[in-house]
């Protein structure tokens, strides 16, 4: 039988207790000092009601030596677990700054580009975990710590799913898995926990950080629960590819049906990283753009082949243009051309293990309608043949938001 939790001053193992940081349904959290390499710790003590519970230590065991075993720069480390006296106990990192919930509580919502960075942070370690086999079941704001150094928050995702209550045997069920404001909607019909569900939490993460509002309100869990499953996705107003971007990220995070959300967190955490780099408003086209870009399909497309006359780029005496009919792009060289930048473009995309062929092939058909071949080719992302060079497109917004909004587009 347990003894309750512990005093100021008590050794848990080889930790010595400090004073008390906050708590839970699932227990106490105190800080601590590892008494024998000096070092702070985060000491969670859990609940004796479940301490007692020899289901839940059984697989308290298990997901805290994954835990353990994961390496990830955005998920609070674990150093060690046990039991003392009756008593089960997890020692973390300590991460100073408190959680994501009180501060938007205190301050509110931060500036855009700062929400999406600290939710790209916490995709991250949510697919870092994903990838050693851990769902976590209850994201949300208290469960992000943070970390201010050197003018950044560095944020890290704690708590990873030990929070469920087990069954004695004499039930089906004891507790639902996870907080019902931040859970998915199949969740809430008895679905299982996974990697969409966790990619949901994540959209309604997203959503709160951005406004200081969870996604959803009600005056029960009942009507919360409701909202989830039948209300649309919340989206930001204005516009401007930035606005955009976010709002297509919501959009697929937050999806109804798990098959149309993002298929990882680490595909939302791209679209996360691509938004940052968004204008809040598009630039208005220049002229010299246009005749850059209506010279650059002049240029690359010739003949038939759709190679370009000037492909020998230096490669021996460069040769007049051609005169005559066989001067002026042909539609066979045009369409050619869009083909193989299309396929490239495609290629490239599928590599990347975010989308499926068949979807690569969506987007990149979309892309290169809303951004132009001949403005993608002038901004050398493709070769003198067409063929796509896959550069980072951090440096091309207007390519980065067509690739965002056609990827939510075409799932």
């Amino acid at each position: 039988m347990t003894t309750g939790y512990p005093a100021l001053g008590e050794l848990l193992g080889p930790y010595r207790v400090g004073r008390r940081l906050g708590g839970g349904g699932m227990g106490v959290v105190f800080a601590a000092t590892d008494a024998i390499l000096r070092r702070p710790v985060a000491l969670k003590v859990i609940s004796p009601h479940l301490a007692d519970d020899p289901g839940f230590r059984a697989r308290f065991t298990r997901e805290a030596q994954a835990q353990a075993s994961l390496d990830s720069e955005h998920v609070v480390r674990v150093f060690a677990h046990g039991e003392s006296g009756g008593r089960l106990w997890i020692a973390t990192q300590l991460v100073p700054d408190g959680d994501l919930g009180h501060l938007l509580h205190a301050h509110g919502a931060p500036p855009v580009r700062t929400a999406l960075d600290l939710i790209a942070q916490v995709a991250s370690g949510l697919a870092d975990a994903h990838a050693a086999g851990l769902v976590h079941r209850d994201i949300k704001p208290a469960n992000v710590l943070l970390r201010r150094r050197e003018g950044h928050v560095d944020a890290y995702l704690a708590d990873f799913g030990i929070a469920r209550l087990v069954g004695d045997g004499s039930s089906a069920t004891v507790h639902t898995v996870g907080t019902p404001a931040w859970m998915a909607p199949e969740l809430h019909t008895g679905g299982t926990a996974g990697v969409a569900s966790d990619v949901y939490s994540l959209g309604c993460l997203l959503w709160a950080t951005l406004t200081a509002r969870a996604p959803y309100s009600g005056t029960s869990d009942f009507q919360v629960v409701t909202a989830h499953r039948e209300q649309p996705v919340p989206q930001l107003p204005g516009t401007g590819p930035l606005v955009e971007a976010v709002n297509a990220v919501l959009r697929s995070a937050m999806a109804k049906r798990p098959d149309d959300r993002f298929p990882s967190a680490t595909a939302m955490r791209d679209a996360l990283r691509a938004a940052v780099a968004l204008p809040d408003a598009a630039p208005a086209p220049s002229r010299r753009t246009t005749i850059v870009a209506a010279a650059a399909v002049a240029l690359l497309l010739v003949g038939g082949g759709g190679v370009a006359w000037a492909a020998s780029r230096g490669d021996g005496p460069t040769r007049p243009p051609p005169t005559g009919p066989s001067a002026s792009v042909s539609p066979a060289a045009d369409r050619t051309a869009e083909q193989r930048a299309t396929a490239g473009l495609a290629q490239a995309l599928a590599a990347r293990g975010d989308v499926t062929p068949a979807q690569a092939r969506c987007v990149a058909r979309d892309v290169l309608r809303r951004v132009g071949l001949g403005e993608m080719a002038a901004d050398g992302l493709f070769d003198a043949r067409m063929n796509y060079l896959d550069r980072d497109l951090a440096p091309f917004p207007a390519v980065a938001a067509a690739v965002v909004r056609a990827t939510v587009a075409c799932r």
